[in-house]
């Protein structure tokens, strides 16, 4: 027999599992931005003969960043199958099934994030790799906000139609970011890599010219729609906190973008991009997929007013 109603604790398992796959995933962004990866060189400790990593100061190449990456992931993942097996029993399916497939997600990201470190992965399977984290970090917000105590069943289906043709123009963008990324004279992958929105110009660090243009076009559209989106969700009370961070972190990016772009780039370490700055801008790119994600899952929950 189904069980409508979540418990506080499910609700605060929940909380916690979508705060740090989020977490996870802007980290992993930080990681790509401060070229950390590499830095624990082994898994799932940091070094052969040594489990903690050295502390160095600066962004740069620090493999704290790595380490704790890797261990607020792992502390998500044990969230997210709490979160699965309290709302088996729920008769919505965002909160019944989106936790396990976010689960899924989450731990097939984990192997091949492994894998990336032990071994060389081909482009395909580093694809999968941000593919199935940015799915689960969506999943996982989309049910967080279906357990909010006042679910009455005013929904919002324009919005949430716009959010999902969205988020996968979103997704698209950035899956092709790691596809035309070219590499750096210091031998790292360009910026391009790491989860951030074009630069509206084409770096020549960068490869396939043709390519590139189709993001500047995926990155038009979605701002257009996320205009759309802010527009029609600040009309509904409930719904305005998240469109109002969605919009900010939409304005963060696209500032930084003008400013990156404006500076100029280079063929050096992160494209010759400011390092704070740099991180900055994959920081808002991922805080733009999960506040839509956020707001999605709002759009089923919103009161009437």
């Amino acid at each position: 027999m189904l069980v409508a109603e979540p418990t506080p604790a499910h609700r605060a398992v929940t909380r916690w599992a979508n705060a740090l796959i989020f977490v996870t995933v802007l980290l992993g962004a930080v990681v790509c931005a401060t070229d950390s990866s590499s830095t624990c060189p082994a898994w799932p400790v940091c070094y052969a003969d040594k489990v903690a990593p050295d502390l160095r100061p600066g962004l740069l190449e620090n493999p704290a960043i790595e380490f704790v990456h890797r261990f607020i992931s792992f502390s998500a993942l044990v969230l997210l199958g709490f979160s699965g097996r309290m709302g088996r029993r729920s008769p919505d399916v965002r909160v019944r099934v989106f936790p396990w497939a976010a689960l899924l997600c989450g731990v097939g990201s984990a192997v091949f994030g492994m894998m990336i470190i032990l071994f060389h992965l081909p482009l395909a399977l580093g694809l999968l790799d941000l593919l199935f984290a940015l799915i689960a970090m969506v999943l996982i917000a989309v049910t967080d906000a279906a357990l909010r105590r006042d679910r009455t069943q005013a929904r919002q289906p324009r919005i949430a139609r716009l959010i999902r043709t969205t988020l996968a123009t979103l997704i698209v963008m950035h899956l092709l970011g790691s596809v035309v990324a070219g590499t750096t004279s210091a031998g790292t992958g360009s910026f391009t890599r790491c989860l951030s929105w074009p630069l509206w110009a084409l770096p020549a660090i960068d490869r396939f010219p043709a390519l590139q243009v189709v993001r500047i076009v995926l990155a038009a559209a979605a701002l257009a729609l996320i205009v759309w989106i802010v527009t029609l969700a600040l009309r509904h009370r409930r719904l305005r906190l998240a469109a109002l961070l969605v919009a900010l972190a939409t304005a963060v990016e696209v500032v930084l973008g003008v400013v990156i772009s404006a500076g100029g780039l280079a063929s050096t370490q992160n494209n010759g991009i400011h390092l704070p700055v740099a991180v900055a801008y994959a920081a808002a790119a991922v805080t733009i997929v999960w506040s839509l994600a956020w707001l999605l899952g709002l759009c089923r929950t919103v009161a009437k007013r």
